[in-house]
């Protein structure tokens, strides 16, 4: 898809969003939904699920709202996927294969050093689930349906002493989950498995050294560029996870059709709205780096990069063949669709990381 055209796509998925209400059955019952999310209310995860869950109040003319839980006020980002399955919440937005690793081990194939494109991200999984059995079995087991998926941005590592090489994680306590925690463990590090927004608190007490697995413009609007010393690119090991959200599948059901259909629609232009938003947001941050007083940024020699992906690869993806094999998944089989899926969707739209926008802006300035 070239770039025009994939613009042109993102417009008329902004015009369906924005569309008047449409005259819908008298079968759609008024409701208020709960949805909860470990994230906060100023992320842009949560701005996107609020274009979502506009556009459905718009579309049903006022009869299903929502009430939200932001920032785990509810239910801490361990606790959202089973109280969504219990029906504690209607809805739920965060990461059930970082968050709920037993109970989502397939969901996890969102694997460090894949893909640095957000866009190939989102598309991929979107895509992915919806073509494998296995996954879809999984959420299904869990009592939850899957609306919106979106990817993060490329990891990074925010931290308190330069990293050249390897070498110099050792020792270092680096929060971080997933696929970059099993590698940077890998590498020399103690992962510290904790959430984001505590994290944050941790290092501002010296309780961890450095901050990876958070996406690169979350860490920037969140101040970690006046936290820490310095920024890398943490290896290249670009998405990390996919942010999900679910509604209870009894909920699902109980749904008519028209409704199901409004929900489904409002996702996808969620997505849209997203792709869009998080490069704007990237552009964003970069203008916010370029003013910081404190932060350097330290982008890794290519080989030092090289040499993380090579000596890790195996580290990762046993990891996960472990984890998929207690529910009877085929790591290879699973990897290999998604990769391919990737692959495809990243030849449709260039991505450049943030980092790299911002040593381009400051070599023209």
């Amino acid at each position: 898809m070239k770039k025009r055209e994939f613009l042109s796509a993102l417009a008329a998925g902004a015009a369906a969003s924005s569309t008047p209400a449409l005259a819908q059955p008298a079968s759609i019952p008024e409701m208020k939904l709960k949805i909860a999310s470990n994230y906060p209310a100023s992320s842009l995860f949560s701005r996107v699920q609020q274009q979502f869950t506009d556009e459905i109040t718009r579309n049903t003319q006022g009869k299903v709202t929502f009430e939200w839980f932001y920032g785990g006020v509810l239910l801490k980002a361990g606790d959202v996927y089973p109280g969504l399955a219990r029906g504690a919440v209607d809805l739920g937005f965060t990461v059930p294969a970082a968050f709920n690793p037993r109970e989502f081990p397939i969901a996890g194939v969102t694997l460090p050093f894949v893909t640095e494109s957000p866009y190939a991200g989102c598309m991929a999984f979107k895509e992915w689930y919806n073509s494998t059995p296995d996954a879809q079995k999984e959420f299904q087991r869990n009592n939850v349906h899957m609306l919106l998926t979106l990817s993060t941005s490329e990891n990074v590592l925010w931290s308190m002493k330069k990293v050249n090489t390897a070498a110099d994680l050792k020792g270092m306590r680096i929060r971080t989950l997933l696929g970059p925690g099993d590698a940077l463990q890998a590498l020399g590090a103690t992962a510290v498995t904790v959430p984001y927004t505590d994290a944050i608190d941790l290092l501002s007490r010296g309780g961890v050294d450095a901050i990876s697995t958070t996406p690169f413009e979350q860490g920037v609007k969140d101040g970690l560029a006046e936290m820490t010393n310095f920024l890398s690119t943490g290896g290249r090991m670009g998405i990390f996870a996919t942010v999900i959200t679910s509604i209870n599948l009894d909920k699902w059901k109980s749904f008519p059709k028209p409704l199901q259909d409004i929900f489904t629609t409002a996702a996808d232009n969620a997505l849209a709205w997203y792709i869009k938003a998080q490069d704007e947001e990237t552009d964003e941050c970069v203008d916010i780096l370029l003013k910081s007083k404190r932060v350097q940024i330290a982008p890794l020699d290519p080989a030092e990069e090289k040499r993380w992906r090579e000596s890790t690869q195996e580290v990762i993806f046993k990891k996960y063949a472990e984890a998929v094999k207690r529910v009877g998944g085929n790591a290879e089989a699973l990897t290999k669709s998604f990769n391919a899926l990737v692959a495809k969707y990243e030849a449709q739209r260039k991505y450049v990381t943030g980092i790299d926008r911002y040593l381009a802006k400051k070599a023209r300035s």
